[in-house]
Order: structure tokens, then sequence, then C-alpha cells
């Protein structure tokens, strides 16, 4: 990614100019001369980087009477699209010379390296010639590249020092680098930086020009880069610890240094969070992403990349690291590690595994994963506690989501408790193919059920409290993904019930609430979550809930789908606040693949198309209605596509289905009818049938009309 998006040239004769970094999620390019003059402009636009298949044309389709809800799944696919990205397509980051790396307006990429990721004190050289402006580098950064950057102005002779990448993050600390410090552009000058617990420390050319003590980072790795005007030159850079060992050298004059900074393009086709940022591999919103995929684009090769590489993330216990940057290969040997972050997106990452599997049908998938989701599973049982049967989570390093900004928690938590059910229940098949005896996971969901529903669920809320230490509250995901995980074992505890209530406490005309007010009033944002209520749509349909389907389709996804707002991108977005624009103001993400939810669900269940054998073997094509007057659509499988259409004419319908060949599904009628089955007869390409559910064979198209008795 280009870290600022302004591209400077200057321009002395005629010539073709092309900025070598990706603009990605842009909506309009702005061109400004800034000097006298004249210039003739030709072919200014725009060479893409993922796929550009108009979305009419993508494997998969969607079309309804109701204009706004095929604009949402319309939108979804584009959203996907976007965020896959083909392999080999992201440029190389540094421009590397015989001189060493030379880097302009860039952000420092941290070294990826597992001791320089872990590192509390070490210490850094390198040499540098600023071309222009300066020079910047980073100490203490984590994997998203947040550091204490310090960015080097030769012009002004000041250095200061920033929370983030960039001098547009919040400042620390500045000062003026003495006169008898020798600072000048075009010259070479050897950097020096002392990184403890809490105190760094910067000398150039042997004199000291910064020392401060920081409290925001205490561990990470370490980068270089340019402030936004600014371009220099770097070589020779050494990494030690404390005690003097070299824990990384390189002259930085040839790229084998890019694989050490995860700089160079990226080995495989793989599906990241967002075109513009983070553009990195997220194992949570695979679950979601990864399904609209498979109804639009069926970008396999994205999901499959994916996977590949967030399986070499599996740490000793069974857990997984949450995220991966796309630039690295999979990891060749176990990651011998014991901690991880965002603990539920393990589970998440189960469920994408397990739905891949049911698309495509392959054995070899089926069992590379078994032995880590088995792992993954004991890892999860090791953690419940005798006393109550919950998973307990006791590293609240762990206990992030997908609300970053919100507290992290720990404890008996009842997102993770339900996450650990869904994974448990939607893994069951794959396991078994692979010839794994479920048996004992099968007892282990049923006793977590049992547990969840009696230890967790509030009669006063009318809802699964947040946790054990939140009872006042409760959380929009956790209680759809209770319903999903079917954890709602008493019939007073009915899915209907948990969605009465998550309408009546959640819903703005802007979209649901992410939390309930117990919750807000513990410090958690007011904000509103594609991503969460991506799980809420899919509870709403598979309970058959039609009016908690439409309420979040209208409110939240039609509204991002509208060219006529102000924010519109043509895709959806990361997080709304609660008056509907972007949550983070220009930081937010207005292309991110967990907000696509729609796509998946509306092929799923108004179209009505699943998978009931891996690989779409055998199907059932089961549409809900949700008040429309029809809808039509292909479903991709691995086999070819799956066509159905359905409409009311007049009251009565008329529905077609056509399969791939070598297939057979159950075909049942829309839900509900205009007219009553009890008052109706059918035909089936001009036959009376007595059976409102048929068994058809793929191959050929079957047509189904309804008229009175």
């Amino acid at each position: 990614m280009d870290t600022y998006r302004v591209n400077r040239y200057h321009i002395a004769a005629p010539g073709q100019f092309t900025n070598r970094h990706i603009q990605g999620g842009f909506r309009y390019q702005k061109l400004n001369l800034s000097s006298p003059g004249e210039l003739t402009l030709q072919n200014v636009g725009v060479i893409p980087s993922t796929h550009t298949t108009p979305v009419n044309k993508l494997p998969g389709s969607f079309k309804s009477s109701d204009s706004s809800i095929t604009d949402i799944w319309a939108v979804g696919a584009r959203t996907v699209q976007l965020t896959e990205i083909p392999k080999s397509s992201v440029p190389e980051f540094w421009d590397i010379t015989s001189e060493g790396a030379v880097i302009d307006s860039l952000a420092p990429q941290a070294n990826g390296g597992i001791v320089a990721a872990t590192s509390t004190a070490y210490r850094l050289d390198f040499k540098v010639k600023p071309l222009v402006g300066g020079f910047g580098f980073s100490v203490l950064s984590d994997t998203l590249n947040s550091a204490i950057y310090m960015s080097v102005d030769v012009g002004t002779r000041t250095i200061a020092a920033y929370v983030g990448s960039t001098t547009e993050d919040p400042e620390l600390t500045r000062a003026t680098v003495s006169s008898n410090v020798t600072l000048a552009l075009g010259n070479w000058h050897t950097v020096h930086v002392e990184v403890a617990m809490t105190d760094i420390a910067v000398s150039i050319n042997g004199g000291l020009v910064l020392k401060f003590t920081q409290y925001s980072k205490f561990y990470g790795s370490y980068g270089l880069g340019a402030s936004f005007g600014h371009r220099a030159v770097f070589k020779d850079l050494i990494a030690a610890d404390t005690a003097g060992t070299v824990t990384y050298q390189h002259p930085l004059n040839d790229k084998s240094c890019l694989d050490d900074f995860m700089l160079g393009t990226n080995p495989l086709a793989v599906s990241v969070d967002g075109s513009r940022r983070d553009r990195i591999a997220y194992a949570g919103d695979l679950d979601v992403a990864g399904s609209a995929a498979l109804a639009s684009t069926h970008g396999l090769e994205f999901i499959q990349g994916t996977l590949e590489l967030l399986a070499s993330f599996q740490a000793a216990p069974g857990f997984f690291t949450p995220t991966a940057k796309i630039q690295q290969a999979p990891l060749s040997t176990a990651l011998d590690v014991n901690i991880t972050g965002l603990i539920g997106y393990s589970w998440n990452l189960l469920t994408a595994v397990s739905q891949t599997y049911m698309h495509t049908g392959d054995r070899a998938l089926a069992s590379q994963w078994a032995p880590r989701i088995v792992r993954m599973l004991d890892w999860s049982h090791s953690q419940t506690l005798p006393s109550s049967g919950l998973f307990n989570l006791s590293d609240i390093t762990f206990g992030g989501d997908w609300n970053y900004y919100d507290p992290a928690q720990s404890g008996i938590v009842t997102k993770f408790n339900v996450l650990y059910a869904y994974a448990l229940q939607e893994t069951t098949g794959l396991l078994a193919d692979a010839g794994i005896d479920v048996s004992v996971y099968q007892e282990r969901l049923a006793a977590l059920r049992a547990a969840i529903d009696k230890h967790l669920w509030s009669d006063e809320l009318g809802a699964y409290v947040y946790s054990e230490g939140i009872r006042e509250g409760f959380g929009q995901d956790s209680n759809a993904i209770a319903i999903l995980a079917g954890v709602n074992l008493d019939p007073s505890h009915s899915s209907d019930t948990i969605l009465s209530t998550l309408s009546r406490e959640l819903a703005t005309p802007r979209g649901p609430l992410a939390f309930s007010s117990g919750v807000l009033q513990r410090g958690f944002q007011r904000y509103i979550s594609p991503y969460a209520s991506a799980y809420h749509l899919r509870a709403a349909l598979t309970a058959q809930n039609a009016t908690a389907a439409r309420e979040q389709l209208g409110s939240l996804w039609a509204p991002m789908a509208d060219p006529n707002n102000t924010n519109y991108t043509g895709c959806f977005w990361e997080t709304l606040d609660e008056s509907g624009r972007p949550a983070f103001g220009v930081r937010t993400s207005l292309c991110h693949g967990w907000s696509a939810g729609p796509t998946a669900e509306l092929s799923r269940f108004v179209l009505g198309a699943q998978p009931t054998k891996p690989g779409w073997a055998e199907w059932a094509v089961t549409p809900q209605t949700l008040g429309l007057g029809s809808a039509r659509g292909d479903v991709p499988t691995p086999r070819g596509a799956l066509r159905v259409s359905w409409k009311f004419c007049g009251t009565l319908l008329v529905m077609s289905v056509e399969a791939p060949a070598g297939t057979s599904g159950l075909v049942s009628l829309p839900s509900p009818l205009l007219v009553p089955a009890s008052q109706s007869k059918f035909t089936v390409n001009g036959s009376v049938v007595n059976s409102t559910t048929l068994r058809i064979e793929g191959g050929s198209k079957v047509t189904i009309v309804q008229s009175r008795k």
C-alpha cells in the first residue's frame, strides 16, 4: 500500500508516470498542478490489481422484486471482490538498489522475525542518506505496524516521536537536533537507537538527539521508513540484544531483506479484511467473507490460499494466531508459542474451514485440517470448568475481539462459549469424513449447550448475558451465534424470544447496536457492526423470522448500498456510528469483507440453496420469501451453477430449479405461499404432484406451477 496515498512527480519533459504502489479501495483520483505551467494529460487512469469482472457477470447472481435487496447482494459481492488479492499482485514495497533501500513517503514495516517481534530491549544501528526532507524509523512495533515512530526532518533539524507509524499519529515528544550534530541532505549518517523497557534514546553521528520515557509500548519489532515528502536511502542495518549479540543484520542492498520485513509480493491468492486497510488475512473475517465469496465470486483460490496461510499459524496448544500478513509464505515449522489474541477468531476459523469443505467436498482439505481442528477443540475442552462445564478464559491478553476498541474480557464470556459450541457443531461432518470418531465431540457439544443455557441465560434480559462478570447486558453477536449453535434448549429461550429482545433493545434507525445498554455502561462503544449483524441476519433467517431479517437489511445494509448516501462507495463499510456514518472517520475501512454477510444469506435462504452433502453432491432448495414478489439467481458449486427462480404471478407461484448433472436434491416450495398449499394444486413440468417437497435429479430444468383447486 502507498502509505500517504499522494504521489508527487517533477515533470520536465513528456513521458509516462506510473506509481508502483497500491492505492487500495479509492473512490476518485485528484490531480493538482502545484507550480505554474501547462500540461496536456492523456490516458490518466488506474491499473487494477484485483479482478474487475462486473458483478452481473460473476459466477453467482441474485435479483429480486425489491431493488434495494438486489443492490445489497451486489454491493456485498463487489466488497468481496475488492478484498480478494490475486497471487503475486502486491508490488515490492522498497526500491532496492546497489547503494541500499530507497524509501519514499512510506511508513515503516516491522521485521517479521519472532525474535524481533517479541523483543523488549534491543539496539539498532543503521546508515541513512536523506535525499529529500528527512527519514524515519520505528521501534516496539506490533504486527499492524503500530509502534513508536520517529521522524527526523533535516530542514527544521527536529526529531519527533509518535505513537503509530506516521507523523499523522499522536505525538509523544520532539526535540531540536543540536548544531553540534552533522545533519544534511545527501550525506551518509550513522544512527544508533537504544530501546529499553520504557526508555528510548537516539543518537545521530555519535551525538544524542533524543531521549525519552514512554509507557504505551513495551515490546515489539523495528522498521525503517520516511514521512510524507521525505525520501532516504538506508543500508547496513544491525539489531542486537542488550548483551551485544546480533539478532539481525543485512546490508539492505539486495532483495533478500524484503522477505524479512514482509515487503515482497504475495506468494498466495488471499482474502483480506479490507481493500484499503488493513489488507491482512484475518481468521475471523474469513468466516463471513468466505461464505459471501462462495455465493458470488466463487473465489476458491482466495479462500484456500488464506486457509493455507492461517493453518501454519497454529500455536503449540492448539489455538491460532488471528492474523497473517499476506506478503509471507506459510510457515515451514510449527509455531512454538503459547499466546495469541482474539481467541474467538480461532473458532471462527474452524467454522470457515468447515463451510469450505461442505462446499468443495475436498477430502484432502478435510484430512489436512482434521488434526488441527482436533487440537483446537481439545485445548478448548481443557479450559472448561468442572463446576459449570463452561469455557473459562484465564488470560485476558487472549480476550480481545473484533471490537478491538472495547475492553478485553476474561473469565466466562458468553461469546467465547457459543463460538466454541458453534465450532463443535459445524466441524462434526468434516471430522467424521476424515476418519475421526466424533462421539466425544458430540458429547462435549451436548454438555456445553446445556451449560450455556443453564448458567448464562437471563430471564430478566430475555437473552444470554454478556459474561459472568457483566450480567446486566448482552451482546448482539453472542446471542445470534447462540441460536446458530442450538444452545437455546429451554423452550422459553426460543429463537424468536431472543430475536425479539435484540430488536427491542438494540434496534436504531441506522441498524442494531452491537451491545445492550448494560454493556455500553461498562465503557463499550455505541457502534453498529455489520460483522456482528451478519451473524444476527444468519440467525434470523435460520429461525425463519422474516421480520427480524428485513429489519436489519432495511436499516443497516440498504443505506450503505444506496448511491445517494454521502459516504457511498459501492462497498460495505467496517463499522458505523449511531448516526449511520463511518465510525472512525477517515480511518474507517469503506470496503470491508466482514460486512458482506447478506450476499451469502440471500443466496442461502431467499434463493434457498444449500448443500446437504459435501461438494453439493446433494442439496436442498428451501426459499424464504421475506415478503418479496420474486427472486432468481445462480448459486456457484464445484459442479456448476444451481439456478433457482421463483415468482408470484398475482398470488400463484411459478418456480424453476436447474441443478448440475450428477447431483440430486430436495426442493421445497417458498415459504410462505400467498395461497396456502391446501387450497392449491401443483404441476412439475406439466404433471400433477401431490407433495410440496420434491426430490429432483440435476441435469435438466424443473418447473413447478401453482394453481387453485
